[in-house]
């Protein structure tokens, strides 16, 4: 009870589910989300959960559409459904959600191929939102990834992405350090931090003998 980040798999499943945190990284393309999100769901003893859109994109034909818009979508939608069963583990890292895929729907340039975001993927990005959002920052080189659409330029600004979390009013934070392991220990004091005011509030009363 003193430290139950130590001993969470000691804690009954049923509570387990209530406690653990969700974190999702956040932010532009070629921002080092994939590799941060590995590296803090490592250092925090987190369940890492990966972005749906990517082993989709290599799979079949990497190019926006209605369709592949939709079924990456729902693809995401599973996969952070899925870890809700995830156990014994105080903390569920994942390498983007569903506002990324609100986000990429958003995009002006984008708006008279696809047309605006459907009703039921709002509401899903909202009823599976994270604990907290980790935003990345473009203050690092970009890297040339076929699959990244445009290719050799990120599609959307440091702005951009924290203004998708602010009209969605979620909880988030930006980083400012340019190095992994700058990043990666700014990330886990914060991520602690929060961890530390949810916990403080736990309270405790044992029935029975």
């Amino acid at each position: 009870r003193r430290d139950p980040l130590i001993n969470f798999a000691t804690i009954l499943p049923e509570f387990q589910k209530q406690l653990t945190m969700r974190i999702t990284i956040f932010g532009a393309e070629s921002t080092g989300k994939t590799t941060l999100s590995r590296d803090l769901a490592k250092r925090l003893n987190g369940h890492w959960l990966f972005e749906y859109a990517r082993p989709y994109l290599e799979n079949t034909v990497n190019e926006i559409t209605k369709r592949s818009m939709t079924a990456i979508w729902k693809g995401q939608r599973a996969l952070q459904k899925q870890a809700s069963v995830l156990m014994n583990k105080p903390f569920i890292v994942q390498d983007t959600d569903l506002f990324s895929t609100v986000g990429y729907w958003q995009f002006e340039h984008w708006q008279s191929t696809i047309g605006a975001p459907l009703r039921g993927l709002i509401e899903d990005a909202i009823d599976l939102r994270s604990d907290l959002y980790i935003v990345t920052k473009s203050n690092i080189p970009f890297e040339v990834d076929p699959l990244r659409y445009g290719g050799d330029h990120r599609e959307g600004s440091d702005e951009y992405w924290e203004n998708v979390c602010k009209r969605y009013d979620l909880p988030y934070i930006v980083l400012e350090s340019t190095g992994r392991e700058e990043r990666l220990d700014e990330a886990v004091a914060k991520v602690r931090e929060l961890a530390a005011e949810r916990f403080s509030s736990l309270s405790y009363v044992r029935k029975g003998q």
